[in-house]
């Protein structure tokens, strides 16, 4: 018995939505997806502007930590925040990454590690936001020193897997054409200059300190890559034509 579509709204159920809507809707969620990648860039920048040096002698630490307790709450936060949107960037990264590459194997080590590596920047948040909540006064400022500093260190080896990301992204890249060979060069400094911040665990001074221009120089490289390559993922995929993605039929 064939059915039909008023059959199916008799039964309670609305009709379908055309084939060019649903077509347009889901290339407006595949972008809205991309975008992620700028909205991570944004709240990384936010963040880094509240930016406040930190004092070398833990005696000060009760006071800076009274005096600048919103900024480093808000700092905090957008960090969480913005590895929040590059969680959710990973996925249209993979998915990108997966059309160019036969089997998958290097997109996949590349997802999994920027997985892990936002996993480890939110784990790392935990004592710089323990330091800000309500009544800390009764902390002891060598504790509060071993939290800042445990902080920065996890947060610091949070971007060996990031490095790593960025290495499998420059060989699907100039391997397998997934990015243009630009782009994928650019992957590739960004996880030297990563690796870099990491190896300065071995001496966390001067230009490679926390707050050293060599450090903002390593961070640079990154960002310019997460800014570059959701545009070109949106470039090219504004180019493509919108094509029917649901095809309904009814019958019994």
């Amino acid at each position: 018995m064939e059915g039909s579509l008023a059959a199916v709204a008799g039964a309670g159920l609305a009709a379908p939505w055309p084939d060019e809507v649903i077509a347009v809707t889901a290339l407006l969620h595949q972008r809205l997806a991309i975008a992620t990648g700028y909205a991570a860039v944004l709240c990384g920048l936010g963040a880094a502007l509240l930016e406040r040096p930190w004092p070398a002698n833990p005696a000060d630490l009760p006071t800076f930590l009274t005096e600048n307790h919103a900024a480093v709450l808000g700092q905090s936060l957008l960090f969480a925040i913005s590895s929040g949107f590059l969680l959710w960037f990973l996925g249209s990264l993979r998915t990108w990454l997966l059309r160019a590459e036969v089997g998958g194997r290097v997109s996949m080590i590349a997802f999994t590690a920027g997985m892990v590596g936002c996993g480890l920047t939110l784990l790392a948040l935990g004592p710089q936001l323990a330091l800000t909540l309500p009544d800390r006064s009764w902390i002891e400022p060598a504790t509060a020193a071993m939290a800042v500093d445990l902080g920065y260190v996890m947060l610091t080896v949070a971007g060996l897997p990031m490095a790593v990301m960025y290495a499998a992204v420059a060989v699907v890249s100039l391997r397998d054409s997934a990015f243009p060979a630009w782009l994928g060069w650019v992957a590739a400094v960004s996880a030297g200059c990563t690796l870099g911040l990491v190896l300065a665990l071995i001496d966390p001074t001067g230009a490679l300190a926390p707050q050293g221009w060599l450090s903002y120089v390593f961070y640079l490289v990154p960002v310019i890559w997460l800014v570059a390559a959701p545009t070109v993922m949106l470039i090219d995929t504004s180019r493509r034509p919108t094509t029917t993605v649901l095809q309904v039929t009814v019958s019994a």
